[in-house]
């Protein structure tokens, strides 16, 4: 059967994407439906119309083998383009997301620049079964597609779990996709097809029939069929006239199991062809003739005439892009071969298959050659085991962490299985590193549990030392407990002597004490641990000490220490060539230089950080560096440019896979819709990350902040509750001052004087500072004045916060900080108006705080109107309303009262005021009269009085 029957759109819409290509317009052609289906003949035909365009055909596929090479279906497409294959080569060096996302970068800008010279047609077939890595690298590469002349052509079972799968969604909303889904065929193409067939097709019902058994599917119905035509049963019927569904019902019912009917095609061919497709079933779907050969100790020709006979059976095809190599013309025909074999017959050629790729391709084979001695029997665990740890160590190498745990997992439970007690330890410590790098931290804190009881049954204190060593970087309250007990227990081990691991350990007890509060004492340990650590002119022990030191200080206070902290780790990184070192020391400057107020700083900084991105092809230092940018572009006003740059960082952290990275974008996107008093602003899905936020105080006190925005100011006092007396318990340290400011900001929004005095009383010394403490700028919110300000006024402070309103105004305004300055001077006219009512209507400071407060609500609203703020325009305009009718209550007089009374300030008589108004001196006295009267006056002087301090 032709499985192009019946596919006459997919074939044109996927024809037209690669023209597209081939004139410059990149495209990703996704060719999905299940086994069986057709997906290779369509993709055989796409890329035979691709070649007749003169595109190069680069052709690789995934393989059904959980120990295949990461990247291996991009090796193999790839393999004639030597210089884009090598760039998969030496991104092991820095084994972090950052270093996978430079490798993908390296690959994706030589693919295109390759396809300028002739366009070139990637074909990758049967990605379901592809590694992460692969996954990753096809995802990386769709978003570079457009404007190049590169067709990327893949064919995948859409429900088969897996990284492509998972990935599947960012791929399908991805430009220049062509998403071509086989389904089965119609009745009316089957019935097209039978024609083929005379006998059958007579038949009018046996189409709907075979389409209602199969679904269309093309691989089943040709099987069904030659069945029909080889069944004796069958024939006898056919001789009296059409097959029917009779016949495919009784076929149905003597081979319950479709794999078995596939099997029993084999039961033609010799018996050593029948053999050899044993052992291939379990090599694989696809079979190389020269490792069968070995598998099976045959002659490589005798295995050739074998593999001949299979082919020309239908068993067995050849594989157009590697002569001689053969595969199973379906993945159901290689299942159902390999199910029919014997456990001990499997057992065998498992054992045979890894002894073979052992002399044949060695290590570069690990993952294969430890499946396979896995599959072998228990009596192989010390081969699988060993194998399974040189597969984990090269996939992590390849940055494909993943499958490195997965193997370092094979290892561990073999070498448990096998009583290999020495050595579970060292596997176990693999285990749980490879656990960390893959972002698994449970797996990792329980692994590092495990190695510390190994260590001390083993006597072996250098490895209680190490897993102390493995989980670092993590704030989390569970993660610092189990770290804090492993770093305790390895110091307080006598047979811990090494002063370069003890240094690294009083560093990591530093970070773990910081993390959870520890306060003055965890910056006395990262002291310690820094001496400890110069002591031993190591370098990696001194940057982690630094780090520590650095998170142990993370308050106000400690801004200047924070930046020769940041100088030191950037000369760490400069000397001795360690990048991450220097971005670390770049990214607590620029922290520290947001708190100082110094932008020229903040750029200088920056510089540096892209510089890092652009020489070191690092995404990660371009994540941070998209993440300040929009910080500072925030902090300015320029609020598009920092939502652009906040969707840049997220994209590239989805990119990179890293999901603690794209919380930083909710992070960001709150504050700005907070500053901007607009909810508008919150992103979507921000209530299901609001349930799913980390349980720290400073992200779970947030959620009170998010629910006023929205209105929601009942759930927001409740969830509050629990905060209220953090102020007085939370010790100095690690987000405290972000924490309490979160609080206090929550305070001021519920009209909280209780809980604003607190904030108020213990960060009023920051009030020199903009916002930052070193624990890393989310957002800068300006001049912390303005902060206190807000405080002082709740709790009832008006002179504090008048003062620290015009300080904050002052700081901002220098610093160019137009939102934060505008909200100072909102801020500032509310206290003023705020004294009002206490007032009486006849002082002159009242009058002179009226236009003040007019001063600065007419310059508020208008930045308001200019930055598009809506939240904080509604309060000034508000405000200004509040302000008309407290100028009325301080002046009550109409206004020709009013001018007569400033005429009395002058000095005029009642007559020179009637000449000036051309009015009767009996209608001035009349005025004058009602002017004392109002005013509770008893004399000119006193209404003279009273104008000239009125008009001040």
């Amino acid at each position: 059967m032709d499985p192009l029957v019946g596919r006459d759109v997919p074939l044109a819409a996927a024809d037209a994407a690669i023209g597209g290509a081939a004139r410059g317009c990149g495209a990703l052609v996704l060719v999905s439906g299940d086994a069986g289906i057709g997906k290779s003949r369509l993709v055989q035909e796409i890329t035979q119309r691709a070649v007749s365009r003169g595109m190069t055909r680069a052709y690789g596929f995934a393989v059904d083998d959980p120990g295949a090479p990461p990247l291996w279906p991009w090796r193999r497409a790839l393999r004639d383009l030597p210089d884009v294959l090598a760039a998969m080569d030496g991104a092991a060096s820095d084994a972090d997301a950052g270093a996978r996302f430079a490798m993908f970068v390296a690959v994706t800008d030589r693919l295109l620049a390759a396809a300028r010279a002739s366009a070139i047609a990637v074909v990758l077939e049967d990605m379901h079964w592809a590694d992460r890595l692969s996954a990753l690298l096809l995802t990386h590469l769709c978003s570079e597609l457009p404007d190049s002349r590169v067709a990327v052509v893949i064919s995948f079972r859409p429900r088969h779990p897996g990284p492509l799968r998972d990935g599947l969604d960012r791929l399908i909303r991805a430009r220049s996709v062509t998403h071509v889904t086989l389904d089965g065929l119609a009745t009316a193409d089957i019935r097209a097809w039978l024609r083929e067939y005379p006998d059958l097709q007579r038949h009018d019902g046996l189409a709907a029939q075979l389409r209602e058994l199969t679904a269309g599917n093309p691989l089943l119905i040709r099987l069904l069929v030659e069945a029909l035509l080889s069944n004796p049963a069958v024939a006898d019927e056919r001789s009296e006239g059409p097959a029917d569904a009779r016949a495919v019902d009784r076929l149905l019912a003597e081979r319950v199991d479709l794999r078995r009917l596939v099997a029993a095609r084999t039961d033609a061919l010799s018996p050593a062809a029948r053999e050899i497709l044993q052992a291939a079933s379990v090599l694989g779907e696809r079979v190389t003739p020269a490792v069968l050969a070995r598998v099976t100790e045959l002659p490589d020709a005798e295995v050739g005439v074998l593999l001949e006979e299979a082919t020309l059976a239908g068993i067995l095809r050849p594989m157009a892009d590697a002569p001689g190599d053969v595969a199973f013309t379906h993945a159901l025909v290689r299942d159902a071969v390999y199910a029919d074999l014997t456990p001990t017959a499997r057992s065998h050629w498992h054992r045979r298959s890894a002894v073979a790729l052992e002399s044949i391709e060695g290590p570069l084979a690990a993952g294969r050659i430890a499946v396979h001695w896995q599959r072998a029997g228990p009596d192989a665990l010390d081969q699988c085991w060993r194998w399974a740890r040189a597969a984990s160590a090269l996939a992590g190498a390849a940055l494909a962490f993943d499958e490195a745990v997965q193997f370092a997992a094979l290892a561990a439970g073999q070498a448990r299985l096998a009583g290999a007690d020495a050595i579970l330890g060292d596997l176990t410590l693999e285990l749980a590193r490879a656990q960390f790098d893959n972002f698994d931290i449970r797996g990792a804190m329980g692994s590092c549990v495990e190695v510390a009881e190994l260590a001390d049954r083993a006597g072996r204190p250098e490895l209680l030392a190490a897993a102390g060593l493995v989980i670092h970087g993590i704030g989390t309250p569970v993660v610092n407990r189990v770290v804090r007990r492993l770093c305790r227990r390895a110091l307080a081990h006598p047979g811990v002597t090494d002063p370069v691991t003890r240094a690294r350990l009083l560093a990591q007890l530093a970070v773990a004490e910081a993390e959870d509060g520890g306060g003055p004492h965890a910056a006395d340990l990262a002291a310690e641990a820094l001496v400890a650590a110069e002591a031993t002119g190591d370098g990696d022990a001194i940057l982690e000490a630094v780090a520590a030191r650095h998170l142990a200080i993370a308050v106000p206070s400690s801004v200047a220490e924070r930046l020769e902290l940041g100088r030191r780790a950037v000369d760490l990184g400069d000397a001795d060539r360690r990048p991450v070192a220097a971005l670390w020391g770049h990214l607590w400057r620029v922290d520290a230089a947001f708190q100082l107020g110094n932008l020229a700083e903040v750029d200088r900084e920056l510089t540096e950080i892209d510089r890092i991105a652009r020489t070191r092809r690092s995404g990660l230092a371009r994540w941070h560096h998209h993440r300040l940018t929009a910080t500072r572009s925030a902090l300015v006003g320029d609020f598009t440019d920092a939502r652009n740059h906040n969707r840049a960082a997220r994209e590239l952290a989805e990119r990179m896979g890293d999901v603690s990275l794209m919380g930083m974008f909710y992070a960001f996107s709150s504050q700005l819709a907070l500053t901007r008093g607009d909810p508008a602003e919150l992103p979507d899905g921000w209530l299901e990350v609001l349930k799913a936020a980390p349980e720290m105080p400073l992200v779970q006190v947030s959620k009170c902040s998010w629910l006023l925005l929205v209105g929601r100011r009942d759930e927001a006092e409740a969830a509050f509750e629990e905060f209220r007396e953090l102020p007085a318990t939370m010790p100095v340290g690690l987000r405290w001052a972000p924490t309490l400011g979160m609080v206090g900001e929550v305070a001021v929004g519920l009209r909280d004087a209780q809980v604003a005095a607190a904030v108020y009383e213990r960060l009023a010394p920051t009030a020199v500072y903009y916002s930052g403490d070193g624990s890393g700028a989310v957002f800068c919110h300006g001049s912390n004045a303005r902060m206190l300000a807000d405080l002082a006024l709740v709790a009832g402070r008006h002179d504090d916060a008048q003062q620290l309103y015009a300080d904050a105004v002052a700081m901002n305004a220098r610093l160019g900080a137009r939102p934060f300055t505008a909200l100072s001077r909102l801020g500032w006219a509310g206290a003023l108006l705020t004294t009002e009512p206490a007032a009486q209507p006849g002082s002159g400071p009242i009058r002179q705080d009226l236009k003040l407060a007019r001063t600065l609500l007419d310059q508020a609203a208008g930045e308001f109107r200019r930055l598009d703020m809506p939240g904080p325009l509604a309060a000034s305009l508000t405000l200004l309303a509040r302000l008309e009718g407290f100028e009325r209550h301080g002046n009550p007089l109409t206004g020709r009262e009013s001018e007569i009374a400033n005429l009395i300030a002058e000095a005029l008589s009642n007559k020179e005021i009637a000449d000036r108004l051309f009015l009767s001196e009996r209608t001035v006295e009349t005025h004058v009269r009602h002017i004392l009267g109002k005013l509770g006056f008893s004399s000119r002087t006193e209404i003279a009085t009273w104008a000239v301090q009125l008009g001040r």
